[in-house]
């Protein structure tokens, strides 16, 4: 986006560029590579931080280059734009984010009732326990073994050789 702007000579190259990768992309998708999982679009609040980031990172860089091209009036007018994408931003996350966190209740219900029948729901309601517990409430769990650590230098069946000074 920045390029499109900055060197518009650019802009045909690029596009062709990004058309044919799309196209390859496409392809493999289809083609190449076997789908064996489905994230149910819990990826998409990622994308949405990075493609807004991009967009910011591009309006910050025009702001720049108006300004050392000496157009104050066109730096300034992009400054409200920016604001306005940090607004969009922040309302995309109170309205949408939220969504993407949780699980509809009918998914959650369907993986109790697998999780009852596998008799798993003892071992799964452990593994949350231990997983949210901060490790210094976990119990220590100590050996009767002694490592090399916490073995002394010397042994105390080792005798020190004496070495005498006799000339």
């Amino acid at each position: 986006m920045v390029y499109a702007v900055v060197s518009p000579l650019l802009l045909p190259f690029l596009a062709g560029y990004f058309l044919l990768g799309y196209v390859v992309f496409i392809n493999q998708i289809q083609d190449v590579y076997v789908t064996t999982y489905d994230t149910c679009g819990q990826f998409w609040p990622y994308i949405h931080k990075y493609i807004l980031l991009a967009i910011i990172l591009m309006q910050i860089t025009m702001i720049g280059l108006f300004g050392l091209k000496s157009k104050p009036s066109a730096s300034f007018s992009i400054v409200p734009l920016l604001v306005c994408t940090i607004v969009f931003n922040e309302y995309c996350k109170i309205r949408f984010l939220p969504t993407f966190q949780n699980l509809p209740v009918q998914e959650a219900r369907e993986n109790d009732e697998l999780d009852q029948k596998n008799e798993l729901m003892e071992t799964n309601l452990q593994s949350v326990v231990d997983a949210y517990s901060p490790p210094c409430f976990c119990p220590s769990e100590f050996e009767g073994e002694e490592s090399s650590s916490t073995q002394p230098l010397l042994h105390s069946n080792e005798k020190p050789e004496s070495t005498s000074l006799m000339a």
